[in-house]
């Protein structure tokens, strides 16, 4: 023995490589051991936990898809009114904002001689008459030519002629209303002296009013003539009419058609150039109202929902019918259908999944009822 530690003070690598196996066993035993704990905490066999989802029974209902324009209201007519002959304003009978039948006095000019021409006119026409019937009896006689005959009966055409138009003179001296309306503007005032084709007043008729739109190429096919529709106003007032008109020509850069919905305004309490919007009902189909937060897109990016069938997640695409203040309906999935309302985000296409009914889900907590979808 003392001489091996002799021989191992002679030669200090001996010690060095002793103390680096020793170190070397140490370390060894520890890491068999920390192996040897690992292998007896971790299970025989893994098993991944499903994810729980909650999900609603939903039931289609019949619903009609509607199309949403934003159009404006127009009068059903505008007319300016213009003098026919020339004169002097002596009245005014209705003023700015007046609501006018028709055939009523609206500006009286003064007649001048108007009515002495008439007169004249309507005397010469006597004359005349005298004339072609002395002219036909010496016809008959024998004692008149056929160009004397003639010309006498062209002269009493004439003098008729000449009757109707101081007649037509004279009655428009007074400037009347065409048909029922308001006088929205007048540009008059008595004294001034009118020549003809002066403006005098312009009147518009809102009984119907016209609701006016653009319609899309790929609706316009859906509506035809007497469809109903419902309008909106700013205002919150709601209009119901029917499709009067749909044009058969697109607009120039947009390709849109342009419809008119006539609504009754006997009353004439709604107004013309009023922003509305339009409702159109195109067909009934069935659909689901949900709530936008259950919406999702799949890898492709369409819009859609995911729903429960035999424990396994799917993904339904899906169309927009209308929206409400309660929801969306959409259309694509049966008359009935489980929606996953709760966790949607963590799952995907062909996932098993754990299900928790709506009302069940009310009495059990979830899991992922806290975390946003």
């Amino acid at each position: 023995m003392a001489f091996t530690l002799n021989k191992l003070r002679q030669q200090p690598a001996w010690i060095a490589l002793i103390i680096f196996i020793a170190l070397c066993l140490w370390v060894a035993s520890g890491m068999l051991k920390a192996q040897n704990d690992n292998e007896s905490a971790t299970p025989k066999s893994t098993e991944i936990p499903l994810v729980k989802v909650t999900v609603e029974h939903i039931i289609a209902d019949q619903v009609t898809r509607e199309i949403s324009l934003y159009g404006r209201t127009e009068p059903d007519r505008i007319a300016t009114l213009r003098s026919e002959v020339k004169g002097l304003v002596t009245a005014v009978h209705v003023q700015e904002g007046e609501r006018v039948s028709q055939g009523q006095k609206i500006i009286s000019l003064e007649k001048g001689d108007y009515e002495s021409r008439l007169q004249s006119a309507q005397a010469t026409l006597k004359q005349r008459q005298v004339e072609l019937k002395g002219a036909e009896s010496l016809g008959k006689q024998g004692y008149q030519s056929q160009t004397a005959l003639a010309q006498a009966s062209a002269n009493l055409e004439m003098a008729k002629a000449d009757v109707v138009s101081f007649q037509l003179a004279v009655s428009r001296t007074q400037i009347v209303a065409p048909f029922d309306g308001i006088i929205n503007e007048r540009f008059i005032e008595v004294g001034d002296y009118l020549k003809e084709g002066d403006q005098v007043a312009k009147l518009v008729d809102l009984d119907p009013l016209v609701i006016t739109a653009n319609v899309t190429e790929a609706n316009v096919k859906g509506l035809k003539t007497q469809q109903h529709a419902t309008g909106r106003t700013v205002s919150g007032d709601v209009l119901q009419g029917k499709i009067r008109y749909i044009s058969s020509i697109s607009e120039l850069g947009t390709n849109t058609f342009k419809i008119e919905v006539e609504v009754p305004n006997a009353d004439y309490s709604q107004m013309a150039g009023m922003s509305t919007e339009l409702a159109l009902p195109l067909e009934t189909t069935w659909a689901m109202r949900i709530s936008p937060a259950v919406m999702a897109l799949d890898e492709q990016g369409n819009l859609g929902v995911k729903i429960v069938v035999n424990e396994h997640v799917k993904f339904v695409p899906i169309d927009i019918v209308k929206s409400d203040s309660q929801g969306v309906w959409l259309t694509g999935m049966g008359q009935s259908a489980d929606i996953i309302t709760l966790g949607h985000g963590f799952v995907r296409e062909g996932d098993k999944v754990e299900v928790a009914r709506i009302d069940e889900a009310a009495n059990t907590p979830n899991s992922l009822s806290s975390k946003a979808n």
